[in-house]
């Protein structure tokens, strides 16, 4: 237990044993002054400081008195004596009770199926355990060794009373802290669904391409939790059940290490909105260059606007991007997405995902595996085509080959009808174009397509997506500012606040 729920504890169980101990008091200087053990309950009224519990609940305390009494007379008979005797037992009989209230069960507060500390007022049934807390010597001897729970047994005549007193005077307490803490809990929860929504909304793992609401979340020990909010575990921070602290709140939880729900791989989220890209086109159409070359274009830019850019996975990692004009064939498989994440003073974390997938797998052929997640969530698609291989210089496969093929995956994987109008942004993109004579312009590209024999991949391209808009880039050397283009009108389209803190141009 550490920090909030000592906090908890401290005010609830003080106030209960403060309120005791004024009952206590004030039933010793009455043992003292008469020489009977009478219960009092501390409440000023008319000049008296408390209530004589003997005059309204006599078949309780009278028992109390006659059993102390009792245990003192076989020790002595000097009435001095057996006062002293009679205080002492009612000082160890409170001392008793007070001493099951912080024993292990009273204090509880672990965590079962989520291996978080619960806080103390939200453990399950937390108002039983916390009014049977001083009668938790009882608990914590039986769970210790069931034999030695007698000892306890033996004692509760000592304690009994004192034990349903404190009972009485933690009911209070308990409930006003609760409902404080519930009110705190259901503030935090609902500022930070708000800030989580505006900043985040999910996240996309780039191992299994699923996508969820929120990761979860591996201790430093190596305990898995649920992604840390405000709920009865914690309005500001939980702690695992080895004692560490987790921050719960947004803009201190980037730092966290996160794993995916259901693949159960390391991932960085880092609370970052994340934009999905998917990648088709044929074998060597020049995806994984364009790719390396807008990533270079989007670092660039993005340092004029003091973004930082930050690859955090070695496809497009600074040494790839260095070597993009001689970037091998992208290998065919299932590959790990290519991410990126983009920070400012000024700008939420953002994460730019990439999946570059081999043109192997645009290639007809029966036993394809399709892989499921590539396409279940995507925010654009880029379709890359060598216009080179429209031409007789060189061979290839068609444009309208690659795209009924990525189309009969993309059905497949969606569970859409092959006929229905998909919204999501397509960009068609002519790759190359530094060694395209004479080169194109954007607004060619599709004249282009249709000139040379391609009028039928537009037609039903443009008929099974809404919203599709063409490119020519070049991606060799240094001159490469154009294969950003393709990227940044997706993003356009799905995050405005990222698109406008990187200047590239679309025109």
């Amino acid at each position: 237990m550490k920090g909030m729920n000592k906090a908890i504890v401290g005010i609830v169980f003080g106030i209960a044993l403060i309120y005791a101990a004024l009952s206590l008091m004030l039933t010793v200087l009455n043992l003292m002054d008469t020489g009977t053990v009478s219960m009092f309950l501390f409440l000023p009224h008319g000049g008296e400081l408390g209530v004589d519990l003997g005059d309204y609940l006599g078949f309780l305390v009278e028992p109390y008195d006659s059993f102390l009494s009792l245990v003192g007379v076989t020790v002595t008979g000097d009435a001095g004596t057996l006062k002293i005797i009679e205080l002492v037992l009612v000082v160890a009989g409170f001392a008793l009770a007070a001493a099951g209230m912080v024993t292990r069960p009273s204090l509880d507060c672990t965590g079962t199926n989520n291996p978080a500390q619960y806080l103390w007022t939200h453990r399950p049934g937390a108002a039983a355990r916390c009014l049977t807390a001083p009668w938790g010597l009882l608990t914590a001897c039986w769970r210790r060794s069931k034999p030695l729970v007698i000892v306890p047994i033996v004692l509760l005549p000592f304690y009994a009373s004192w034990a349903l007193m404190m009972t009485v005077f933690l009911i209070i307490p308990f409930a006003v802290m609760r409902a404080v803490i519930g009110a705190r809990i259901r503030s935090a929860a609902k500022r930070e669904g708000r800030e989580y929504e505006k900043s985040t909304q999910y996240a996309v793992c780039p191992k299994c391409k699923r996508n969820f609401v929120r990761p979860k979340v591996k201790c430093k020990c190596g305990l898995d939790l649920d992604y840390p909010v405000p709920n009865a575990y914690g309005y500001k921070y939980h702690v695992c059940n080895n004692g560490h602290e987790i921050p719960c709140t947004s803009g201190k939880r980037s730092n966290l290490r996160t794993i995916c729900p259901y693949c159960g791989a390391d991932i960085e989220t880092r609370e970052a909105m994340p934009v999905s890209v998917a990648m088709v086109g044929a074998v060597g159409s020049g995806k994984t260059t364009m790719m390396l070359a807008a990533v270079d274009t989007i670092t660039k830019m993005a340092r004029t606007r003091d973004v930082s850019v930050e690859a955090v996975t070695p496809g497009v990692s600074k040494q790839a991007v260095m070597a993009k004009d001689v970037a091998p064939k992208t290998a065919p498989g299932e590959l790990d997405t290519e991410c990126l994440f983009l920070r400012s003073r000024t700008m939420q974390d953002k994460e730019l995902m990439i999946n570059d997938i081999s043109g192997q797998e645009f290639e007809p052929r029966e036993g394809k595996a399709l892989f499921e997640e590539y396409y279940t969530y995507t925010d654009g698609i880029v379709f890359a085509f060598d216009p080179m291989s429209l031409t007789r210089q060189r061979r290839g496969a068609m444009p309208m080959d690659v795209f009924e093929s990525f189309h009969f995956m993309y059905s497949q994987i969606t569970g859409t009808s092959p006929n229905k109008v998909s919204d999501v942004p397509m960009a068609v993109v002519a790759t190359k174009n530094d060694i395209v004579s004479p080169r194109l312009a954007d607004k060619d590209v599709r004249r282009f397509l249709i000139e040379n024999g391609q009028d039928g991949f537009v037609r039903v391209l443009e008929s099974l997506f809404s919203d599709v808009r063409y490119f020519a880039v070049s991606s060799y050397g240094d001159d490469c500012m154009s294969a950003a283009k393709p990227f940044w009108w997706i993003v356009s389209k799905t995050d405005q606040e990222l698109a406008g803190a990187v200047p590239i141009e679309m025109d």
